[in-house]
């Protein structure tokens, strides 16, 4: 049997494998051997225990909320672009748009600010800025931390990951 201090857990997103994703790992590499491999998979993250390693899996599950809201922008686009609108052209167009976005939050990922300087570089006034109020005051910041603690609460094993009543 192998010691304890070689046995280590492993997550690794689909983008893995097109080395552009990040690797969940646990316990921390006491010898920094296998970090390596992982960095060239994309990137790793190590998670210093279970827990943390649990916590750290919610962003992961997230995928397809993410395209959940790719699709519902293309789908209102083609609703409100006319009807010559190609949804090829429509579904470009917003996967482009948002892959934008994206590269600048990673480019930034490992500044401790960075998200929190993106969102204030919107421009006063302007219809980023007024779009994230929008989605605050319709409470989705608020929502998506109920998900998340769901998932969480799925993971670590307390519930099967659905809302809670007073949640929904």
């Amino acid at each position: 049997a192998l010691p304890k201090e070689r046995i280590y857990k492993c997550i690794c997103l689909p983008a893995v494998s097109k080395h552009e994703g990040v690797c969940l790992v646990t316990p921390k590499s006491a010898d920094g051997k296998l970090l390596p491999l992982f960095r060239s998979l994309g990137g790793v993250v190590e998670a210093t225990d279970e827990d943390q390693m649990s916590a750290m899996m919610v962003p992961s599950a997230l995928m397809g909320n993410m395209y959940g809201m790719l699709k519902q922008s293309r789908d209102w686009l083609m609703k409100n672009g006319g009807t010559d609108m190609a949804q090829s052209d429509a579904s470009y167009l917003v996967g482009r748009m948002f892959w934008g976005m994206m590269q600048d939050a990673e480019r930034r990922c490992q500044e401790d600010d960075a998200f929190e300087e993106l969102i204030a570089e919107q421009t006063p006034g302007g219809l980023n800025e007024q779009a994230l109020q929008n989605w605050s005051d319709l409470g989705a910041f608020r929502d998506l931390d109920k998900v998340q603690d769901a998932l969480f609460d799925r993971i670590t094993g307390k519930t099967d990951g659905s809302l809670r009543t007073e949640d929904k």
